[in-house]
């Protein structure tokens, strides 16, 4: 029986399912957005087909299931430009993972070479899907290699928004982050004035999430999201990673400033 609706799939490690979401559309085609962790038992029995599946960035987080879903669906994979070759040979992938993420890699799993037919988009594209139209946007700050996604009237932001749990949001902003660029991208989304967002950390919320997230870097606040247990912890790695991308670019920022104001 065909699918229907939207949908946001837990796609997040074993022991932490909902950490990360994969989203998927149904329409005339099928569409999936990023793919979750390799170590993750995401379910999605409920697909007979899958037509498109689109990586919003290139991060482990994202991407660890592709190589699975592309054997059982063999999907069309879009991908930013330039990109492609990372897919197929990860290495690099992991590699940068690792002096970022540390341990939760161990956690995530390691991405497996992704092959199939992989396109590489830039932003602007549009792709009609049945009733709706997908349409491509760039978003870099997160990753220079950022898209997102809008079909209808849900934004599907990947990384370039924040996250939300228990209705707090916070920055998804791991070293290197271009700051000047990852706040661009927040107001050029909430520009489309989406009904309903959704957050690759966080599933579907309302659209005033983008402004509450944008005010919150604008005002440098910080927050502290207690889980509990395992997922706690994992949760506060990621945030102190996230702060520490934040501190490295303003004091970046600060320091071209200040070289630009010399005689």
């Amino acid at each position: 029986m065909p699918c229907t609706g939207i949908h946001a799939v837990p796609s997040g490690p074993i022991e932490f399912p909902e950490l990360v979401y994969s989203f998927v559309i149904c329409d005339e085609k099928v569409v999936m957005i990023d793919g979750g962790v390799a170590n993750s038992i995401m379910d999605v029995s409920f697909l007979d087909k899958l037509d498109y599946l689109v990586i919003t960035h290139l991060h482990i987080d994202h991407i660890g299931l592709i190589p699975d879903i592309v054997s059982t669906y063999k999907p069309k994979i879009l991908v930013y430009e330039g990109f492609k070759k990372y897919l197929e040979n990860p290495d690099k992938i992991n590699k940068t993972a690792r002096q970022i993420l540390g341990e939760l890699v161990d956690i995530y799993g390691e991405v497996k070479p992704i092959n199939g037919d992989i396109l590489e988009v830039k932003g602007g594209e549009e792709i009609k899907i049945g009733k709706d139209t997908m349409k491509i946007f760039y978003t870099p700050g997160h990753a220079k290699h950022h898209i997102s996604v809008m079909i209808g009237d849900v934004l599907y932001t990947g990384d370039s928004a924040g996250g939300r749990y228990y209705g707090i949001p916070f920055p998804t902003t791991p070293p290197p982050l271009d700051l000047e660029k990852y706040i661009s991208s927040l107001e050029f989304q909430i520009s489309l004035k989406p009904r309903v967002v959704g957050l690759s950390h966080g599933g579907f919320t309302s659209s005033s999430h983008l402004l509450e997230h944008l005010e919150q870097i604008k005002n440098n606040e910080h927050v502290d999201i207690d889980l509990g247990g395992t997922q706690g912890e994992i949760l506060r790695r990621h945030l102190e990673i996230n702060y520490k991308g934040l501190e490295e670019a303003r004091s970046k920022a600060v320091g071209n400033k200040g070289l630009s104001q010399k005689p």
